[in-house]
């Protein structure tokens, strides 16, 4: 006797209806940063940073470990309130209650989410559709072949490797094409072929209108992807200027954290 098919989690999502709707803006995203700070306890993490950043924008964020890169990415990324200061959207407030702002903004960090206790196939679906998107089985077969997990499609996401989880999480944002797309050190997993992948997707995303912001202590790297540069240090912003070539601003500011070797 066949027994009844249980439901998976795409379908309980699909049924129970929470689908977050991606709305469809006539304009390009703008995001300004006003006076932003953040504290945990006494102990000031982030201050007074003001940022305007124009659609297409492809920001380096650097600066030295505990300077507030990833509390910088965790508050746009709505995952974090500022203790003061504020984020606004096109002269919108961002809050992370208003799914609507939240549904325009990505985040790919090394603990990027994704539920291991289903295939690869259906974590695209599950996002997708969380998202209010809903790509036809071309679309999401001709992405799993450019990240190369075709051949992967029905294997559990615990059986891969961080790398191969990490080229997922670049499929799941090709799919949702986030208008803000925050990232986290994302190099450190990834191989030759991931690397040329992902600054391929982050050069379109940027080609559409997209902002992209992305932490990395890989310089060079972002550097030549990068529009704009900004560095932290303890907290406060210490730099944010367009790329130039050459950059001697850059040089001298950023060569303050460089080694400085023994006498």
């Amino acid at each position: 006797m066949n027994q009844p098919h249980a439901p998976s989690i795409v379908d309980q999502l699909n049924f129970c209806g929470i689908a977050v709707h991606w709305l469809d803006w006539a304009q390009p995203l703008r995001v300004t940063v006003d006076k932003l700070a953040k504290a945990y306890g006494f102990l000031w993490a982030l201050r007074d940073l003001d940022l305007d950043l124009a659609p297409g924008e492809s920001v380096a964020l650097l600066g030295p470990n505990g300077a507030g890169k990833t509390t910088l990415l965790r508050l746009l990324a709505g995952l974090s309130t500022p203790t003061r200061g504020s984020i606004n959207f096109d002269g919108v407030t961002f809050s992370p209650s208003v799914p609507t702002l939240r549904a325009r903004i990505g985040l790919l960090a090394p603990a990027d989410h994704l539920y291991e206790n289903l295939t690869v196939q259906e974590n695209l679906h599950f996002f997708t559709r969380l998202y209010g998107r809903s790509p036809s089985p071309a679309a999401m077969a001709e992405v799993l072949e450019q990240v190369g997990l075709a051949r992967r499609a029905g294997e559990f996401v615990a059986n891969l490797s961080s790398g191969m989880k990490c080229r997922l999480s670049i499929a799941k944002w090709q799919l949702l094409e986030p208008e803000l797309l925050l990232l986290d050190e994302p190099y450190g997993v990834l191989d030759g072929g991931g690397i040329d992948l992902l600054e391929k997707f982050l050069r379109g995303q940027c080609a559409k209108g997209s902002i992209v912001i992305m932490a990395s202590h890989h310089v060079s790297r972002v550097l030549h992807l990068c529009s704009r540069a900004v560095i932290l240090s303890q907290g406060r912003l210490t730099f944010n200027e367009m790329k130039q070539q050459p950059w001697p601003a850059f040089d001298r500011a950023f060569g303050e954290f460089l080694p400085q070797g023994g006498s």
